[in-house]
């Protein structure tokens, strides 16, 4: 996903940094349907989880994530 468009805290809508990412969360029904599907295999896609896009607003520094 791109940076917002537009900061919910200032209304800033070009100051936007990408800081990082990073994987998170653990999805309990995702590890449970891959493992009946898959076996073993299906149990640790379970827990990869979803990738995280860090964005920083310049102007006020709010910060969130984003799904990638």
């Amino acid at each position: 996903m791109k940076a917002p468009k537009e900061c919910p805290m200032c209304g800033e809508k070009e100051k936007w940094k990408y800081i990082d990412d990073a994987k998170k969360g653990f999805s309990g029904g995702k590890a449970l349907a891959g493992g009946i599907l898959l076996g073993p295999i299906g149990l640790v896609a379970g827990a990869l989880g979803k990738k995280k896009h860090l964005y920083i607003c310049a102007s006020c520094g709010f910060q969130h994530e984003y799904d990638k």
